[in-house]
C-alpha cells in the first residue's frame, strides 16, 4: 500500500472516530457514565496515534510530491480532526472529574427519544455467531450498532455482514438497548 492510500485509510478512521466520540462524550455527560466516558478516552489515545501518522506519511509524501504544498490540506484534515476528538474528550472528562451536570443536561435527556450505551456481548448470547443483516436490531427493537470494540480494535460503522461474538462490545443507539443488554446476556449475569 503506497503512502497516499495509508493516508487515506487513516483520515477515514480518524473521520469516524471523531463523529463516535462526540455522540459517546455528550451521552457520558447526558447518562452520568464512566463506561461510555472512558470509552472517549480510549478513542483520544487511538486518534494521537492517527494524528501522528498521517502527519508522519504527509512528510514522507512530500519528498515526491511535484506540488508538495498541496498535502497541506492533509495535515490540515488530520489536525482539525484531532481538534474534534480534543473536545470530545473535554467534554468526558466532566464526568470522570465528577463534575454535576447543570439541570438542563437533564431537561436535553428526557427529551432525547434516543439512548447510546456500551453493551458486552456475554457467553451464551443468542445475538454470538449473527450478522447484523440476520438480527435486524434497527426494525425488531428500534438500535442500531454504531460500532463494534472487538479487544482494542473497532469496527466503526459495521456492516450488514458484520458477525457478532462473545466479548465484543457494542456501542449502539436507540429507543431500547435494555431489550439489546438482555438479547447480549447483560442482564442476566447482572442478576445471578
Amino acid at each position: 500500500m503506497n503512502e497516499l492510500e495509508e493516508i487515506k485509510n487513516c483520515l477515514i478512521e480518524m473521520k469516524d472516530i471523531s463523529s463516535l466520540m462526540v455522540d459517546l462524550a455528550f451521552s457520558s455527560v447526558m447518562y452520568n457514565s464512566e463506561d461510555i466516558a472512558e470509552e472517549v478516552y480510549l478513542l483520544e489515545e487511538r486518534m494521537d496515534e492517527l494524528t501522528l501518522k498521517v502527519k508522519k506519511l504527509a512528510l514522507k509524501t512530500a519528498r515526491e510530491e511535484e506540488k508538495p504544498t498541496r498535502l497541506l490540506s492533509i495535515i490540515e484534515m488530520a489536525s482539525i480532526n484531532e481538534a474534534i476528538s480534543d473536545a470530545a474528550y473535554k467534554i468526558a472528562d466532566l464526568v470522570l472529574r465528577d463534575v454535576e451536570p447543570h439541570p438542563i443536561i437533564q431537561r436535553i435527556m428526557e427529551d432525547t427519544e434516543e439512548e447510546l450505551g456500551r453493551i458486552t456481548v456475554r457467553k451464551g448470547s443468542v445475538l454470538i455467531g449473527q450478522t447484523l443483516k440476520q438480527l435486524k436490531l434497527p426494525s425488531k427493537i428500534g438500535t442500531r450498532i454504531l460500532a463494534i470494540k472487538r479487544g482494542t480494535r473497532y469496527i466503526y460503522n459495521p456492516g450488514k455482514d458484520d458477525i457478532i461474538e462473545e466479548g465484543d462490545v457494542l456501542i449502539a443507539v436507540g429507543s431500547d438497548l435494555d431489550r439489546l443488554r438482555e438479547l447480549a446476556g447483560e442482564e442476566a449475569e447482572k442478576e445471578d
